[in-house]
């Protein structure tokens, strides 16, 4: 009787055991299932962004394209956020960078000045109560770095402790500074903001092209092209002549040569990534790399396939990568749904947990397509021969205006009463924009109303309390903005 008496307080004391036991995972589980999704936000706050000017998005490797252009990008994709329809808000470097440090669209942060030589020589200035993203985490303890040859009289070297006013991948030895830069800040919080030229034309490598197409001599040439004629002001004018002159002036070839220059970067991309391993930093580090604008190759403008970009709004001019390398790969894969460029700044902000800034009018890129309060992508800021244009996207339809400008200089830039083009497109059905829909009258009360919520849009934007000062601009700016074909 004992002995079945021990038996069972035995029995009674494995179940509360097991009881016990249970409870412990369920609270477990119940724990990890609500917290799993959690930011772990690292100690050190460092973050690299790199923009490869005119790079177009569908020619990387990742994006299925048929070349091997971009074999780094491509395993920098797998631990990263690769938004496969991320749109530039502007066509050319100028406002489209400014969109991109600032979150704001060109009518808001108003640096979307003219191609050539504005009134009075006057340029737009960034107003000061809008800042960049290097002034907001200056004041956050962070060291901010950058490596643009950008305007520094336009807002561009706002906020950085150091301006390094030259391209990283021109030379060797300007790079290796790059990596002094990394090397000397693997303990601190640091921004680093790098801008390279070398995919723009003149499309100085010849990585892909065949070696019987050209002389020793020409590939050598080609290949040094940028370090023989540093002070030329035409570069891209005097390398279309030499491409001429060699029979290279063609679609096929320029493309050749434009992929090539995609690989070049890519190398050097890649040797960036593999210095933030050797440091130990790479998993906690944010790794950013987008684009301005794209470039194009005779789609839609026959017989233009060389430093044609900043004319519309097709996909070839406006469609870049956006690829986020979060720290500990907090959010990774591929998303398909829109995103632009004024998207950065916020998702910065969002992942440190830092106070996103009233003026700007991207959205963070953490939060769920279902709770993001913006859902149109805007672009603007295409000013030449006396033409704006802008463009609303909302879904799988883009919609274009193009107007001639008001004679007075200012960041809305719009005359919706001299409209000359309204163009329609349905990117899922028609995705090389062959047909332009707008002529259908069936499609009219659609066009009308992306008209309206587009002039809606712009004129929030370009509120007077961000009216941009003027300024003049060096000459050496000047000479840089000549010598890429801006001027």
């Amino acid at each position: 009787m004992i002995k079945m008496n021990d038996q069972r307080v035995k029995k009674k004391k494995r179940l509360a055991k097991g009881m016990v036991f249970t409870a412990i995972l369920i609270s477990l589980v119940l724990f990890l299932f609500t917290h799993w999704d959690k930011k772990k936000i690292p100690q050190k706050k460092q973050i690299i962004l790199i923009s490869i000017d005119t790079l177009r998005g569908d020619h990387l490797s990742s994006y299925g394209y048929f070349r091997d252009t971009s074999p780094h990008l491509s395993r920098l994709v797998k631990d990263s956020a690769y938004y496969i329809n991320a749109y530039a808000n502007g066509c050319w470097t100028i406002p489209s960078h400014m969109s991109l440090l600032t979150g704001t669209l060109p009518s808001r942060h108003g640096i979307n000045n003219y191609w050539g030589s504005p009134p009075e020589g006057k340029y737009p200035k960034l107003n000061d109560k809008i800042k960049t993203i290097a002034q907001i985490l200056k004041t956050r303890h962070i060291d901010t770095i950058k490596f643009v040859l950008l305007p520094d009289e336009l807002g561009f070297a706002k906020g950085f402790d150091k301006d390094n006013r030259y391209d990283p991948f021109f030379t060797d030895n300007t790079f290796k500074n790059v990596l002094k830069e990394i090397e000397n800040h693997k303990e601190k919080n640091f921004f680093l903001f790098i801008h390279t030229w070398m995919v723009h034309a003149p499309y100085s490598n010849c990585n892909f092209l065949e070696e019987k197409r050209v002389t020793l001599e020409n590939w050598n040439y080609i290949n040094n092209f940028r370090r023989l004629s540093p002070a030329k002001d035409r570069l891209t004018d005097d390398f279309q002549e030499f491409l001429q002159k060699n029979q290279l002036f063609n679609r096929d070839d320029c493309v050749t040569l434009y992929d090539s220059g995609i690989h070049y970067v890519d190398r050097c991309v890649g040797k960036i990534i593999e210095k933030t391993k050797q440091l130990g930093i790479y998993k906690e580090l944010m790794f950013i790399v987008v684009s301005d604008h794209g470039e194009h190759f005779d789609e839609h403008y026959p017989n233009n396939f060389y430093s044609y970009h900043g004319k519309d709004f097709f996909e070839e001019f406006i469609k870049v990568p956006i690829i986020i390398k979060y720290p500990f790969k907090y959010k990774h894969g591929t998303f398909q749904h829109p995103v632009s460029l004024v998207d950065i700044f916020p998702t910065i902000m969002d992942f440190y947990e830092f106070e996103i800034p009233d003026f700007v009018q991207g959205g963070s890129l953490l939060k769920p397509v279902t709770e993001r309060n913006r859902k149109y992508i805007i672009s603007e800021a295409i000013s030449e021969g006396g033409f704006e244009k802008k463009m609303i996207r909302l879904g799988d339809l883009k919609f274009i205006v193009t107007m001639t400008t008001e004679e007075s200089f200012n960041r809305e830039r719009t005359n919706w009463k001299a409209v000359t083009q309204r163009r329609l497109f349905d990117l899922k059905n028609d995705p090389l924009e062959q047909k332009d829909l707008y002529p259908d009258l069936k499609f009219r009360r659609i066009c009308m109303d992306l008209e309206k919520k587009l002039v809606q849009i712009i004129k929030n934007s370009a509120q007077s309390n961000f009216q941009v000062r003027e300024t003049a601009i060096s000459k050496e700016t000047l000479k840089q903005l000549k010598t890429l074909g801006y001027l």
